[in-house]
């Protein structure tokens, strides 16, 4: 329905640039957006009230994966919301089964990403309809 909200996604990462990006790009396609810079942040947040939590490996502190593990701990099906950023593919461990989106990225594939992990979840009883595509993104991060 319109002026509904829409899914909540938590973006997780030490760059304060790119979590204000991300930040914007998710916004503009109607999700509702927190950002953190550390694993601790995130959890005063309640990430995993959130439908979607992008994490990025390299954190200042804790490393991102300490933040999946926590969820993880909390409630087993919460690493099935987590997708992980990393721009170091290959030299950082990656959460198996995690999908991974490798920096850089446009913002269309960052969309699809989320997008992705949405549409495994089970519907919400109110079963909103997926926005739909807006066009290429430009420029990768």
């Amino acid at each position: 329905p319109p002026g509904a909200p829409g899914p909540r996604v938590l973006v997780v990462d030490d760059n304060e640039m790119l979590r204000s990006l991300l930040a914007r790009v998710l916004g503009a396609e109607g999700f509702q957006v927190s950002t953190a810079d550390s694993v601790e942040q995130a959890l005063r947040l309640d990430a995993a009230a959130h439908d979607v939590v992008l994490v990025d490996l390299r954190l200042g502190g804790r490393p991102g994966t300490d933040l999946v593990d926590e969820l993880r701990r909390a409630d087993p099906g919460a690493a099935q919301r987590c997708i992980v950023l990393t721009g170091a593919l290959g030299l950082d461990p990656v959460p198996a089964g995690l999908p991974v989106v490798t920096k850089p990225f446009t913002a269309n594939d960052l969309v699809a990403a989320v997008r992705r992990i949405l549409a495994a979840q089970p519907p919400p009883a109110a079963g909103r309809a997926g926005a739909q595509d807006r066009g290429p993104g430009t420029g990768a991060w």
